[in-house]
């Protein structure tokens, strides 16, 4: 009775087989090497999705061109720069960006012709050393009453603080579109 519950040789040699299999493959799996890899073995295709990660990326390896359509934001035009008016006499200082041309429109009044249209900005002061009280710079983003073709862009207009009176001042810009 007892000889009906014993493996058979085979059987016994069938499982001693299936352990060092199983065993043999695992311990080879673990030895592995980078160097066992031959060179352009593992190939795009061979890599699971999202398996490289950025800290694994060479910096400056990857450009514009490599990333699929708006992963990487245009980055907005600008134009910036000085603006020195005196009268009727206004100039773009030397250095200044995307400001194609400068009119003054009157007293206080500069009109600009960008390279852009723009959408907003900001205008601030430049301080002459004159002793005079503060004054204020407003920006308007559009055809001003004094400004005339190509200068309607924009324009600044600089002002008292005290009185709001109309005064030539110098003027720092920058225009985002």
């Amino acid at each position: 009775m007892m000889r009906g519950l014993r493996p058979s040789p085979g059987v016994l040699i069938a499982a001693v087989a299936l352990v060092f299999a199983l065993a043999g493959g695992a311990y080879a799996a673990s030895k592995i090497q980078t160097n066992d890899i031959a060179k352009k073995a593992v190939t795009g295709p061979k890599i699971a999705a999202d398996a490289v990660k950025g800290g694994k990326i060479a910096k400056g390896s990857v450009k514009a061109s490599d990333l699929a359509a708006g992963v990487v934001p245009t980055v907005p035009e600008m134009a910036y720069g000085r603006v020195n008016k005196s009268g009727a006499n206004v100039a773009p200082v030397a250095g200044a960006v995307g400001i194609t041309g400068v009119a003054s429109g009157g007293p206080g009044e500069i009109c600009y012709d960008l390279a852009f249209t723009p959408v907003s900005g900001s205008a601030t002061v430049a301080r002459k050393a004159t002793g005079q009280p503060g004054s204020t710079a407003e920006l308007v983003i559009s055809p001003a009453a004094g400004c005339v073709a190509p200068y309607t862009d924009a324009a600044t207009t600089t002002k008292l603080s005290t009185t709001g009176s109309p005064t030539d001042e110098d003027v720092y810009v920058q225009f985002v579109h």
